[in-house]
């Protein structure tokens, strides 16, 4: 899975499916070397059935993702959705700072759950403790019910942080593409620095 980090523009985006993009690049182009051996970055598949009962115990919005936006709550930036309404890519501020302890701590994690009554992946963008907070909503992204978002909404500003990915659509989420870790940092303070 792609996600791309520019410290100075502190902007990111984590592309959900594969695109022509996400086949360009290569670990060895990022900043991330400078941190961690490549050899060790990696997105853990884990086995968890029991998530499914904890996602039952949270708020599931009538509303699809795309009518709720702007309406319910609001995104940082934008996230990217195609025709049907399944999210291509989310688009947040992100740092160094931000990224690299989630990479330290392997919160980018791939579940596989049972969850109504149907095999789901999770795909975790933050540590699972955070994603699983009972004040997290879960949005379909479309009518079919065949993928969700989990959201974090501050009640105060009404913007969402996409937390986690649900999905039974392994056709537009390879669980392959998933797995492989293209953290892209560039402009990283490290770089900058080294002598």
């Amino acid at each position: 899975m792609l996600i791309t980090c520019d410290n100075n523009m502190q902007m990111g985006y984590i592309y959900l499916m594969p695109t022509e993009t996400t086949v360009e690049y290569t670990l060895e182009e990022s900043d991330i070397g400078l941190y961690y051996d490549l050899e060790s970055l990696s997105i853990p598949r884990i086995k968890w059935l029991g998530m499914g009962q904890v996602l039952s115990k949270m708020r599931l919005a009538v509303k699809t993702y795309r009518e709720a936006v702007n309406n319910v709550f609001h995104c940082e930036y934008w996230n990217d959705l195609d025709g049907e309404g399944y999210m291509m890519g989310i688009e947040l501020y992100l740092t160094e700072e931000i990224l690299l302890p989630l990479v330290a701590h392997q919160a980018f994690k791939l579940y596989d759950v049972r969850w109504r009554n149907q095999d789901f992946r999770v795909l975790t963008l933050e540590a699972y403790l955070d994603v699983l907070d009972k004040n997290n909503v879960i949005y379909p992204l479309t009518s079919q019910k065949d993928a969700f978002v989990i959201l974090s909404i501050d009640p105060v500003s009404k913007v969402a942080r996409v937390m986690a990915l649900i999905s039974a659509r392994d056709d537009l989420y390879p669980v392959d593409y998933l797995q492989k870790p293209l953290f892209m940092l560039a402009n990283s303070s490290r770089y900058y620095n080294r002598e």
